[in-house]
């Protein structure tokens, strides 16, 4: 090699050979295992620091001393001299079955010298199946029975009367029943407010933390599976909520000793079961998260599926289930690697401290998984816990915050991308957008702000057409009345939209003539029918309906109005047809008909197919939005049947009223009342004006005032009440719902305490539902703006009649304010 060359190869720029893909995977889970294992022996070597382990000074101990007991299914063995803690499997004895302590302690001083309080026996790894005698005295026994020997080791504390201890020698003698683990760790013996605290601790850390991780746990796979239900692509969050829950509730029960009495087989087949079916879990997982799909480690995932149980079965009916676990387990172990294989692809594609706290959560779980296989054959003391019951939780955590991660992330990718195709599709239909924005702009302005306004336009026009009945400039006014006339329609229709959806109109259920009410219907649209030359017919009826008769006047008005408008040849039918218990009311035209993608949309608002150039002398687009709201608040279903270019049928459909009661009670709508023959009807009637408007509240004092009223306007709550102090009669109040310092009820209340039977009425320009609701509550008659004068003098004078106790004269010092 020449000197340059062995120079640059020597170079620290130089390129050093690249590692083989599965080789870098190796390194690097093997320097996570060290650092797993590194983190876990730190903890595990610092736990003794929070624990005393210490017993009283004055309590030495002597001799210990075991002795296997004879069951059954074991002879037993002599006494054997022992060191505590002992494990029994490091003795070479089998890990199950009954075992005998004797533990020889002696007490320096007599029991009354050595302090105040009861005593105590602290044992934090005795298990759960267990005898205590002190001294020859039984002092606690715990579930001990004829299951057989199912314990498992947990942390105790057993108070002691003081008066079994005495000066010199003490016995203590334990009977420990154990299904596997046998062993037992060294007894603390103490004041009870000395042992206290360092169970306390050691049953907090070997029993309620792990208890509590797991039920957490168990809590989030609960929400992951729920997700997994009802978003079936996101397999992977499924599969992972399903292990934790297995985990999470195998995990659980270990800690649960006063649960259901199970038998002893039982319980062990169920744990071999969980233990299987949650390694085929993180199997199918892995590949989930992978995004692989292996068939033949699926096989192997559903053969152990199937068999692993049905092989715990067997080995359950033949006693053999330890042997066979002892087999079955490192086979999982096995059965691991290629899911860990598949685990360490998946941190690469979250990256940063996900993949880190991914792949560091495999290394603490291999470790564990290898600690707890090690403590479950004996090969290590009896006073290791599970380290599986905290891994796997923290593992599985980790996994799942991972993927909880990335679907919000993808749900906010979601959300982006219909932004971005929102605004895309707003730019392509234009039109459509700029139709509908026209639409919203249109109901937004139909609102309180813009009834103010039209309802003193409306007053003022028709003062001005009274005013200027024999002037040249007539013709003018009738045409400004008219356009405010359809200024108010629009309104009118969409408060009755409004009132519809907020459900502020109570049917009043009564029996309704159906030949009545369509003769009224058809009077009122012949005019029209025949100005264009179509034959309106009418079915004669005497059926009677169960309704609400202004509804339902209100929708087949609206469906035969409709059915003139759009029918251009040929003519118009309305009838009544039995159908069972009920009546179908069908209105049958020959018009244009409608395409079937089009009958459900002609129910929105402002929808009109035959109109696009919006000619309001074709309607506005509101009557079968309020023929739906208004089936639905009656129950009264509709029906739709068109062919285009041979006409449409449409029909209510509502319950008869059958028997002598329709006869009876069959109710007509009442028709609106005449105008007054006066000039001034409310001559000398003192009213009260509250309105914040002043455009509004001058129109309405001009207009009572040409009725011969004496009229007190007033713009606040706080006027009125300065006025109410210096009147002495009023007999009307009427006022605005909405004012700059309270509402229109608060007035009412406010005036009523000076004049309690004073007549009232709120005018309100208001639709939303609440303001809605709040009026019909309050029983106070409402007149909504805009309104025609014909309609306010009615509701006045109606006012007037049912409180005549408030009638009389006005105090001139207040009249017209």
């Amino acid at each position: 090699m020449s000197a340059r060359a062995a120079q640059g190869a020597l170079s620290p720029d130089a390129a050093l050979p690249r590692l083989p893909a599965w080789h870098r995977r190796l390194i690097a889970l093997l320097g996570w295992i060290g650092a797993a294992t590194f983190l876990t022996l730190l903890v595990w070597s610092a736990h003794p620091w929070f624990i005393s382990q210490s017993s009283h000074p004055d309590v030495s101990f002597a001799q210990q001393r075991f002795r296997l007991m004879p069951t059954a299914v074991n002879p037993g063995s002599e006494w054997l001299d022992v060191t505590l803690p002992d494990t029994w499997a490091e003795r070479g004895q089998p890990g199950g079955g009954v075992g005998r302590y004797e533990i020889t302690f002696n007490l320096a001083r007599a029991p009354s010298a050595l302090g105040e309080g009861p005593w105590a026996v602290r044992i934090d790894r005795l298990s759960f199946q267990h005898r205590l005698w002190l001294n020859g005295q039984l002092i606690h026994a715990a579930t001990v029975g004829a299951a057989g020997p199912t314990g498992r080791p947990l942390a105790y504390m057993v108070q002691v009367p003081r008066e079994l201890l005495r000066e010199g020698p003490n016995q203590l003698a334990v009977e420990v029943h154990h299904g596997s683990m046998g062993g037992m760790s060294v007894p603390i013996i103490g004041l009870a407010a000395d042992v206290m605290p360092g169970f306390t601790v050691q049953s907090f850390l070997t029993e309620g933390l792990p208890l509590a991780v797991n039920v957490v746990s168990a809590a989030f796979a609960v929400f992951l599976t729920l997700i997994w239900l009802r978003r079936r692509q996101e397999v992977g969050m499924g599969m992972l909520g399903l292990l934790a829950m297995v985990v999470s509730v195998r995990n659980s029960a270990y800690y649960v000793v006063n649960g259901p009495t199970i038998p002893p087989e039982l319980s062990a087949w169920i744990y071999f079961s969980a233990q299987t079916t949650a390694t085929v879990l993180l199997g199918a997982f892995a590949m989930a998260i992978a995004d692989k799909n292996w068939p033949w480690f699926r096989k192997v995932l559903w053969g152990t599926l199937i068999g692993a149980p049905l092989l715990g079965a067997i080995a359950v009916s033949h006693g053999v289930l330890p042997q066979v676990r002892a087999v079955v387990y490192p086979a999982m172990l096995l059965l691991m690697l290629p899911t860990l294989t598949l685990l360490l692809r998946v941190p690469a594609k979250f990256g940063g401290w996900s993949g880190r706290g991914m792949v560091l959560g495999i290394a603490i779980s291999l470790v564990a998984g290898v600690h707890d296989y090690m403590r479950l054959q004996g090969m290590v003391s009896v006073m290791h816990t599970y380290w599986m019951s905290l891994a796997t939780p923290i593992t599985l955590a980790s996994y799942g915050v991972a993927l909880m991660n990335r679907f919000i992330e993808a749900v906010g990718e979601v959300e982006q991308h219909n932004v971005q195709l929102e605004r895309k599709v707003a730019e392509r239909t234009e039109d459509l957008a700029a139709a509908n924005a026209a639409k919203g702009h249109f109901l937004a302005a139909a609102s309180h702000d813009l009834r103010q306004p039209v309802a003193a336009v409306g007053l003022l026009s028709g003062l001005l057409r009274e005013r200027l009945k024999d002037s040249p400039l007539k013709d003018m006014t009738d045409r400004l009345a008219d356009a405010v006339r359809a200024m108010e329609n629009l309104l009118s229709g969409l408060l009755d939209l409004s009132r519809l959806e907020a459900k502020a109109i109570r049917p009043h259920w009564q029996g309704v003539a159906l030949g009545d009410l369509l003769r009224r219907i058809a009077t009122h649209e012949d005019p029209a029918a025949r100005a264009k030359g179509l034959r309106l017919r009418l079915r004669p009826t005497q059926a009677v309906a169960e309704s609400d008769p202004v509804l339902l006047e209100q929708m087949v008005r609206n469906l035969v109005g409709n059915a003139v408008r759009y029918t251009q040849r040929g003519g118009v039918l309305v009838g009544v047809r039995r159908r069972g218990q009920n009546l179908s009311i069908q209105v049958w035209d020959t018009g244009g008909g409608i395409a079937p993608e089009d009958q459900q949309r002609i129910f929105q608002d402002f929808v009109q197919l035959a109109n696009p150039e919006r000619n309001q002398a074709k309607g506005l687009g509101l009557g079968l939005s309020i023929v739906q709201r208004a089936s639905r608040l009656l129950d009264h279903p509709i029906g739709l049947r068109s062919r285009v270019g041979h006409g449409s049928c449409f029909s209510i459909e509502v319950p008869a009223r059958l028997g002598a009661q329709a006869v009876a009670q069959a109710a007509a709508t009442p028709e609106p009342a005449p105008p007054a023959g006066s000039e001034h009807p409310l001559q000398d009637r003192h009213i009260v004006v509250v309105d914040d408007d002043a455009s509004v509240r001058q129109a309405l004092t001009e207009r009572l005032r040409a009725w011969g009223a004496y009229v007190s306007a007033v713009d606040s709550l706080d006027a009125l009440d300065e006025l109410l102090q210096r009147v002495m009669s009023i007999d009307m109040l009427i006022t605005d719902h909405r004012l700059c310092d309270g509402d229109g009820l608060q007035a009412i209340g406010l005036a009523r305490g000076a004049h309690p039977q004073l007549a009232a009425l709120v005018i309100t320009g208001d639709t939303a539902s609440e303001q809605l609701q709040s009026l019909m509550n309050s029983s106070i008659p409402v007149l909504h703006k805009p309104f025609q004068a014909e309609a306010l003098l009615r509701v006045i004078e109606l006012q007037l009649s049912v409180h005549p106790d408030n009638l009389g004269g006005t105090a001139s010092t207040a009249a017209n304010a």
